[in-house]
């Protein structure tokens, strides 16, 4: 055939040369069936489909069969009839002798699908692709809860919050549309008072004028979002949440393919930085001072990440990723982070695998705007960021359970320089801007170790309820937070397939 080198109209020619004779053989229709489909006639490759399933069906379970039913399930499913697709798949476990009796309910038939070390390469295919359409065709609705937090100073960085989390994921052409809500509610604690019941905290623009009014720091707020991703592409948009003192739109989209045995996805995107109130929705400066808005991080940019793991006992990974930090009243910022790491799979199997690594960060920030006074951004943000670590892995699944359990030590190296503690004097009461001018946040650098763990698992209530939980203990120099949650998640049809390996939790949109 000449589709392979892009001939379509050679191809057509050499596929009116064949014989229309019931003798030809079930595989060699069922290449002209795939080969009509390639060519973009599915009309034509589905009155071949039709004409063949039917025969397929009525022969005993043979490789030949089987192969035309898993197929003619596939063409199904891409010329928009999934339903179809599915009771195909039915037919196609019993043709290649995966089961003897065709399954009658869902229960039955996604048990089918679970994964069998003693299984051939057509077994496998059918089980796998069977599950895939199932669960691309299934309604989920997952709530989950959500508890984080950082120790800190009180009224800026001791950070206590609650994220409570519900996703409506459904079908859509040959992806999944999703509806996402967040509730948050971010508390960083009271300022701690003098004697006349103020402070002076580097924060706002207490260390200018002691603060008064407002003591206690929380906020909370409302995100929704909307999107919708297949195997190719990815897109949402939604919003920070509502009620904060800074909301605004955020999303992002990207593609995803592969060069030979490398995948790479390429991504554009505008995200929250959410490592603290500040920084997430914004604070409010005393009242008794300027009571300006300031706050609210975006990080806009671009991505590329490359992967390759084709199964065997090494894994690759690597992403690089560029952007523009902006926020309300805060000095502009941009970063570059390069990330990567190898992975060696000490154990693997179907259904469990243990891996140990080898990760490395490097990362730049052209200012240090770690601060919380009026103008910094309260986000992490080194010059200098370098990091190597040690992670280890083990995940299991059993007929109803799903687990992960994951530690890993780290080093690293970080180094800011000093920087003015208020960077935008437009800011500040013309009263005030000589002693601003005066005062800065020191730089320096710093290195040590560092820690993290890691434990994630799932339960198969019922066919349709599945719960999880996990808990995330952070103990390195980027203060990302740590996390405990609690899931539930609600199959529509049903799901008796493997349990995840491993487990999906939601993760929060501010995240992404």
């Amino acid at each position: 055939m000449d589709i392979a080198a892009g001939d379509k109209a050679a191809a057509r020619s050499q596929l009116a040369k064949l014989p229309a004779t019931d003798n030809t053989s079930l595989n060699t229709q069922r290449r002209v069936a795939l080969a009509q489909a390639q060519l973009g006639d599915t009309a034509a490759a589905q009155q071949t489909f039709n004409k063949l399933i039917p025969q397929a069906k009525s022969q005993p379970p043979s490789m030949e069969s089987a192969m035309v039913l898993r197929d003619g399930a596939k063409f199904e499913a891409q010329a928009g009839d999934p339903k179809q697709a599915l009771e195909t798949y039915k037919d196609a476990m019993v043709a290649s002798g995966v089961t003897t009796t065709r399954p009658q309910d869902n229960d039955t038939f996604t048990r089918l699908t679970r994964n069998d070390e003693k299984d051939d390469w057509l077994k496998r295919g059918v089980r796998s692709d069977a599950a895939d359409l199932y669960r691309q065709q299934d309604l989920n609705v997952t709530l989950e809860h959500d508890y984080w937090g950082s120790s800190g100073t009180g009224g800026y960085s001791d950070l206590k919050a609650h994220t409570t989390m519900l996703q409506v994921d459904a079908p859509y052409s040959d992806g999944r549309m999703f509806f996402r809500s967040d509730f948050v509610n971010m508390n960083v604690g009271s300022f701690s008072t003098n004697a006349d019941g103020k402070w002076d905290d580097n924060w706002g623009t207490c260390t200018l004028q002691d603060c008064s009014g407002n003591r206690s720091q929380s906020d909370s707020g409302a995100s929704v979002a909307v999107g919708w991703r297949n195997d190719v592409w990815s897109w949402d948009i939604g919003t920070t949440p509502m009620g904060f003192n800074v909301v605004d739109v955020v999303g992002g989209i990207s593609y995803s393919d592969d060069i030979g045995p490398l995948g790479y996805t390429v991504n554009a995107h505008r995200r929250p930085i959410s490592s603290s109130l500040l920084a997430f929705g914004g604070q409010k400066d005393s009242p008794s001072n300027t009571g300006k808005k300031w706050g609210g991080v975006r990080a806009d940019g671009v991505g590329l990440s490359l992967s390759y793991d084709k199964g065997e006992a090494n894994g690759v990974w690597a992403s690089l990723s560029g952007n523009q930090l902006t926020g309300k009243n805060v000095e502009d910022n941009w970063r570059v982070r390069w990330m990567t790491g190898y992975y060696y799979k000490v154990i693997n199997q179907n259904n469990r695998r243990v891996t140990i690594g080898l990760n490395n960060m490097i990362w730049h920030y052209d200012k240090d705007l770690s601060g919380y006074s009026l103008g910094q951004g309260g986000y992490y943000s080194p010059q200098e960021y370098l990091s190597f670590a040690i992670p280890v892995m083990w995940r299991e699944r059993t007929e109803n359970w799903s687990w992960e359990l994951g530690a890993s030590g780290s080093w690293s190296h970080s180094r800011t320089k000093t920087m003015p503690r208020y960077p935008l004097m437009n800011l500040i009461p013309t009263d005030w801007q000589e002693e601003a001018a005066r005062q800065s946040n020191d730089g320096g650098s710093s290195q040590g170790f560092g820690y993290t763990a890691r434990a994630l698992l799932e339960r198969r209530v019922t066919s349709n309820w599945f719960v999880g939980t996990a808990i995330d203990i952070q103990q390195a120099k980027d203060y990302a937070p740590s996390h405990f949650l609690l899931y539930v998640r609600y199959s529509a049809a049903g799901w008796q397939g493997d349990m995840d390996l491993p487990p999906q939790p939601l993760i929060p949109y501010a995240d992404w």
